[in-house]
C-alpha cells in the first residue's frame, strides 16, 4: 500500500516527469554511453534494417523532420584485421538521428557500397589501396523504392555491419595500415508516389546531402 500511495505523490510524479525531459534532451548518445559503459560490448542501437518502412511519402511526413538542418551524424567502428584463416574484419556504422523529429533514411542492406560511387545511400571508405570496393554501380532513380525509405525517430540510432572474412581481405590485397569512414550521400529529395485522393507533399522528404563519419583507424591482430 505504501508503494501505491507513494506513485500517486505529486512531487514523485513530477521527478519522473523530469527524468524523462532530461532523456530526450540530453542528446542521443547519453543513454548509450551510460549503458556501454556499464556494460562493455553490449549494443543498444536498432539494426538499420529493422527500421520501419514509410511508404506513403506524399501524405505522412513529419514536419519537424522536415524543417530539421543536418539532423543525421555518422559514426564508425572496427574490429582488428584478422591474421588466420576463419577470422573477420567487422565494420559497425552508427546512424544518429540528432533532431527531435523523424526523419527519411535511406537504406537497403544489400545495396550498402564499399567504396563511393557517386549514387545515394550509405557506404563505407576505405582510405588505402584495395580491391574491396563492390562492383558495378548504385542506380539513382526520380523517386526512391518506398521499401528502401526508412524513418528515424526522434534521437534514434541504427546500426550496419559489414563484415570481411580473411580470405577476402588476402584475394583483395588488404594487409591492414589503413583507416576506414563511413558516408551517407542523397542526390535528390526524390519525387513521392501520387496517393489515392490527392498527396499533400510533392517530394518523399529527403534533404541533398553527403556526410562522412571521423576516420578511424584499423587495427592490426595482435600475433
Amino acid at each position: 500500500m505504501q508503494l501505491i500511495r507513494n506513485s500517486d505523490n505529486p512531487n514523485t510524479v513530477a521527478g519522473i516527469m523530469l527524468l524523462v525531459l532530461l532523456l530526450v534532451f540530453a542528446g542521443p548518445n547519453t543513454i548509450y554511453n551510460l549503458v556501454s559503459r556499464a556494460v562493455p560490448g553490449l549494443s543498444i542501437d536498432t539494426p538499420c534494417d529493422w527500421l520501419r518502412t514509410s511508404p506513403n511519402r506524399g501524405t505522412n511526413q513529419s514536419l519537424l523532420g522536415r524543417a530539421a538542418t543536418n539532423p543525421l551524424r555518422l559514426e564508425v567502428s572496427s574490429s582488428a584485421v584478422p591474421n588466420a584463416p576463419g577470422g573477420t574484419l567487422t565494420i559497425t556504422v552508427i546512424v544518429i538521428n540528432r533532431s527531435l523529429g523523424t526523419v527519411p533514411f535511406l537504406f537497403n542492406p544489400t545495396q550498402v557500397r564499399v567504396g563511393d560511387d557517386g549514387s545515394s545511400g550509405l557506404g563505407i571508405i576505405f582510405d588505402a589501396t584495395t580491391a574491396l570496393n563492390s562492383p558495378g554501380i548504385r542506380q539513382d532513380s526520380g523517386t526512391y523504392p518506398p521499401g528502401d525509405v526508412r524513418v528515424l525517430g526522434p534521437r534514434q540510432r541504427c546500426l550496419y555491419r559489414a563484415e570481411f572474412t580473411f580470405e577476402q581481405l588476402q584475394a583483395a590485397g588488404f594487409a591492414g595500415n589503413s583507416s576506414v569512414r563511413a558516408f551517407y550521400r542523397i542526390n535528390s529529395a526524390g519525387v513521392a508516389p501520387q496517393q489515392a485522393g490527392g498527396s499533400i507533399f510533392s517530394d518523399q522528404g529527403f534533404r541533398q546531402l553527403f556526410i562522412t563519419s571521423e576516420p578511424v583507424l584499423i587495427p592490426l591482430a595482435s600475433q
